[in-house]
């Protein structure tokens, strides 16, 4: 059996090929759907425009688009926070 430390909520899991725990895999599995077809439907948005339209955190948002998951328009991807 080998274990893991989960890469978004640092908790001990049995590694079973992901790299989060179950728990936090269901919910970035859920919070990617709401990003990504927000993402579709407006394109050339900014990624705190994504964050304050569905709620999810900006980090996480940031977390997709570095894992190549999300493409956000480049131009807007470095807007300061409010």
């Amino acid at each position: 059996m080998s274990y893991d430390i989960c890469k978004i909520c640092g908790r001990f899991f049995y590694k079973s090929g992901r790299i989060y725990c179950d728990e936090c895999y269901e919910k970035d599995k859920a919070e990617y759907k709401v990003v990504r077809d927000y993402v579709i439907k407006h394109r050339g948005c900014s990624v705190m425009e994504v964050s304050n339209a569905t709620g999810i955190p900006v980090k996480t948002i940031y977390r997709f688009v570095e894992e190549g998951r999300i493409d956000i328009d480049e131009k807007r991807k470095n807007e300061q926070i409010d």
